[in-house]
């Protein structure tokens, strides 16, 4: 869709209103375990409302549908979330963070198999991507798919060796398969 002059530099201030109204409430390269208060949740709302009015003007904005989608996961609807990112992963066939968000999201619908469908597609976005890697294959082992998992976790520790994130992830794996400790659930990880 093809905006005026005028409706361009209104979604343009929009746009940044509403992203605006996020920061320091969304994180864009991690998940935020921090509760937010009444206020942040209403500046939360207030962003959608605007990302909302983003997308009546530009349907297909993807940008919008992210970054309300990662407003719906911190006030906890994920299932609003998922439709959102799964509306933009099929706009957007570039970026690596809608897939693995969508991941994020499925596992906290405890869909396994959206769950590794995601982080596969992240990963065929962005194959070289340690942290990628190791998410990858913490859903595996979820999905008991032991030997995938010690292959992709290998991967993700040959291209960043001090990453700890993964070296715990390594290890969980080795102690699953070993049979030193418990295979996590979704709720374990998230």
């Amino acid at each position: 869709m093809e905006l005026k002059e005028n409706q361009t530099e209104y979604f343009n201030n929009l746009l940044e209103k509403a992203g605006s109204r996020q920061q320091n409430l969304i994180l864009l390269k991690e998940y935020n375990y921090k509760s937010i208060g009444f206020f942040g949740k209403r500046k939360l709302r207030k962003s959608i409302s605007e990302f909302e009015e983003c997308l009546e003007m530009i349907p297909d904005h993807w940008e919008s549908m992210f970054l309300m989608a990662k407003a719906h996961q911190r006030l906890g609807e994920h299932n609003k979330s998922l439709k959102l990112l799964e509306k933009a992963f099929k706009i957007e066939t570039d970026n690596p963070m809608i897939p693995m968000e969508a991941a994020l999201e499925s596992m906290h619908m405890e869909d396994i198999d959206k769950a590794i469908f995601y982080s596969e597609e992240s990963l065929k976005r962005k194959p070289n991507d340690f942290a990628l890697l190791g998410n990858h294959a913490m859903n595996l082992l979820i999905a008991k798919r032991d030997e995938e998992a010690k292959i992709v976790i290998e991967q993700a520790i040959e291209l960043f060796p001090n990453d700890p994130n993964n070296q715990n992830v390594e290890a969980k794996i080795n102690n699953v398969i070993a049979g030193e400790e418990k295979r996590p659930t979704f709720k374990d990880v998230i």
